[in-house]
């Protein structure tokens, strides 16, 4: 494994139900940009069931959904086959700060969330905003003062509209393009592109209309497959290999961040994604 790049801060933006096909097919502007700028993949695979939380689990603490337990797609505590170490708790036992910005969930469901966000290990968690922009402008402060450290969003926009009229409909490429507004946005904000300290991961938890039009869970490509892609400072423009999956993601998290990946996770960093320049002096 390559050596561990000097990142300080992780973003993870999780464009909810955004097929890779949608990129192209709505002409989204920023996205389309950040694309060219990132080590990317439009072929990367999620995990089964291809449901949202199922696959948030599985993004946060790197380990398939048959062994964390999350098999459904409404929030529940998990009954785990093997003991989990969560991403956020490793980051904040390496004493790294780590936030959440999600949709707002139902009263019934507030609880329970907030116990699920300090199980992980957040420390802060907010689930306020119906949509990309709102929920950005949420997490507005604490992209400008935390530095350091993970932070997660989870934009719900392009799902939405996929379950409602169906995926890649005009009502689905608006939420696409709104989306795609607030992610050039956060680009901008973060400076992400530019920034050596900071990596920038944007990928979906799953697709969706490859069976049913208006549902994602299947084993059909159009719902197993997703964009992944890494941007920053030290990030090369490259083509991501084929065999990308969603379990990567934390792994490379962590690797970034400095901190030994578990044996228990699935996933491998994708270190080829990045430019790590040798010490002062090293000899070629």
């Amino acid at each position: 494994m390559r050596p561990t790049p000097a990142i300080r801060r992780t973003i993870v933006l999780v464009l909810d139900g955004l097929r890779p096909d949608a990129i192209d097919a709505f002409e989204l502007p920023h996205l389309q940009r950040l694309r060219r700028r990132s080590a990317s993949t439009m072929s990367a695979t999620t995990v089964a069931p291809s449901v949202t939380w199922p696959a948030m689990t599985s993004l946060l603490t790197g380990v398939s959904p048959q062994t964390h337990g999350i098999i459904c797609d409404h929030p529940h505590l998990p009954r785990p086959r093997a003991p989990l170490t969560p991403l956020p708790r490793l980051l904040s036992d390496a004493g790294l700060p780590t936030s959440a910005f999600m949709a707002e969930v139902p009263l019934i469901y507030r609880g329970l969330a907030t116990r699920i966000a300090r199980r992980l290990g957040f420390a802060e968690a907010r689930f306020a905003g119906k949509s990309a922009p709102e929920i950005l402008f949420t997490a507005r402060q604490t992209l400008e003062r935390q530095r350091r450290g993970f932070i997660l969003l989870h934009w719900p926009d392009a799902d939405r509209a996929g379950h409602e009229y169906g995926w890649m409909s005009a009502e689905y490429g608006i939420a696409a393009r709104r989306m795609d507004a607030a992610a050039g946005l956060l680009a901008s904000l973060t400076d992400a592109v530019n920034d050596p300290e900071t990596l920038l991961i944007m990928c979906a938890d799953h697709g969706g209309g490859g069976v049913v039009h208006n549902n994602h869970d299947s084993a059909h490509p159009l719902d197993r497959t997703i964009p992944v892609m890494l941007l920053g400072g030290r990030v090369s423009s490259t083509e991501l290999e084929d065999s990308v999956g969603l379990l990567d993601i934390p792994a490379t998290v962590l690797w970034a961040l400095g901190v030994a990946v578990p044996s228990s996770f699935t996933g491998r960093p994708l270190d080829a994604a990045f430019e790590v320049r040798e010490p002062a002096g090293a000899v070629a």
